[in-house]
């Protein structure tokens, strides 16, 4: 009878995690930032791209407030991406004052894009790694985003005056 391969997992305390993850992040961005420069497209443009295509038609004090700059920096910025064909500027039907934004087809392409590539090169280096550490990865990963996600719920809850912090 042929036994299953075990994996041995071994223990770690937090702070032994924290660097790993750490490194996982800095490549990641800086693969990401490798994407970006060929397509020629600053981080900061990319967060904007994809706030825009999270809330689809934002305000542009939506969008200062949620990039954390100030509206002129948000104008600035959006006629920028705006010229480069990513966005579309739309007055409100109801406020003729209100400017929304939204993504257009191009930029909505370019996230696409940077979406795949980086997927496939993150596939590609998980592929690469021997089963006995993928599997393990594969299950401590969500349980990992899942308690983040819940800390930063508490956190927003917090922020917005729901109370003490946990």
């Amino acid at each position: 009878m042929i036994m299953p391969e075990t994996v041995t997992v071994p223990r770690s305390t937090p702070a032994e995690v924290w660097p790993a993850l750490w490194d996982v992040m800095v490549e990641t961005r800086l693969m990401g930032k490798q994407f970006l420069h060929r397509r020629r497209l600053t981080i900061g443009q990319a967060m904007t791209l994809h706030w825009i295509e999270r809330d689809r038609g934002l305000r542009l004090s939506e969008l200062a407030e949620g990039l954390g700059i100030s509206r002129p920096a948000a104008t600035s910025l959006v006629d920028l991406l705006a010229a480069q064909g990513w966005v579309v500027r739309e007055r409100s039907t109801t406020d003729r004052r209100e400017v929304r934004v939204r993504l257009a087809a191009r930029g909505q392409r370019v996230l696409d894009s940077l979406e795949e590539e980086m997927e496939r090169s993150v596939r590609e280096a998980i592929d690469a790694l021997p089963s006995s550490v993928r599997a393990p990865l594969a299950s401590s990963l969500p349980a990992l985003a899942r308690e983040l996600r819940a800390r930063r719920e508490r956190l927003s809850a917090h922020s917005e005056g729901a109370g003490p912090c946990p």
